[in-house]
């Protein structure tokens, strides 16, 4: 059986066969695999099964159904009910990592770290563009690769960012909704999902991730680093600053002024 490229993603090269996927790998693979397998001994219903490293030190996993939603989104995400959909599955992962406990010399995309007391595994990545959805349900979150060790805010905020969206007057058009979002509501209606932190904080934590995010490509990318490398190229830099001051300016009731 021959292998079918699947689209969307920029950083990969991802093939399947059947219901098996093949990713770019990397020594980041067995933490994440670890993590994955962890998640499916606890339940959780919306990661892929890790199934190994091919002969080409590829990364396999199971293939998961559903459609991943890319710009324009499906009417489904203008919607309180997607918000919550994917917050409550991401307090589930938290709450499914919460206790596990890695060492300190673990390999993830990153760099080598371990778990502290009150970090979770962060997905890292969370994007609409890696949840699958069939039909106005949430079925499943994908690539993995930049899970690592760190606080459930920065995961909330990180979605928050991509959900919302927060990211400036062109992209929430982008995603397709028919008129400007209520954002100070889609923040609320996190928050009530996940039911541990107020949008003031949400809002304060998209900030220090975009600024920890912009010295990290340009650190990382210097060192002649891929992804990072690509990311500087592109232009990921002055998009991610142009997002801040847009933040800082549009949203100020969400939050007390820059300290």
């Amino acid at each position: 059986m021959s292998e079918d490229v699947l689209t969307g993603g920029k950083i990969n090269s991802v093939t399947r066969r059947g219901n098996i996927v093949y990713r770019t790998g990397g020594p980041w693979v067995p933490a994440v695999h670890a993590v994955l397998d962890h998640l499916e001994r606890q339940g959780f219903r919306h990661s892929p099964k890790p199934l190994g490293v091919d002969d080409q030190g590829r990364e396999i996993i199971s293939f998961l159904p559903g459609e991943s939603m890319i710009r324009p989104w499906q009417p489904v995400m203008f919607t309180d009910d997607a918000l919550v959909q994917a917050t409550t599955m991401l307090r589930e992962l938290h709450d499914a990592t919460h206790d596990l406990i890695l060492p300190p010399e673990t390999e993830w995309r990153g760099g080598p770290a371990g778990k502290t007391a009150g970090q979770v595994i962060r997905h890292g990545d969370l994007g609409p563009w890696n949840t699958l959805w069939e039909g106005e349900r949430l079925t499943g979150l994908i690539d993995w690769d930049f899970a690592e060790p760190g606080p459930p805010l920065t995961d909330l905020a990180q979605l928050a960012l991509y959900f919302v969206p927060l990211r400036g007057e062109g992209h929430w058009r982008e995603c397709g909704f028919p008129r400007r979002p209520d954002f100070q509501h889609r923040v609320e209606v996190i928050c009530a999902a996940y039911g541990a932190f107020g949008p003031a904080e949400i809002v304060r934590e998209i900030v220090r991730l975009q600024e920890t995010a912009m010295a990290e490509i340009t650190e990382r990318a210097a060192e002649g680093r891929y992804p990072w490398t690509m990311f500087r190229d592109n232009g990921e830099v002055e998009r991610t600053s142009a997002e801040v001051d847009w933040l800082w300016d549009t949203l100020p009731d969400l939050f007390p002024g820059p300290s």
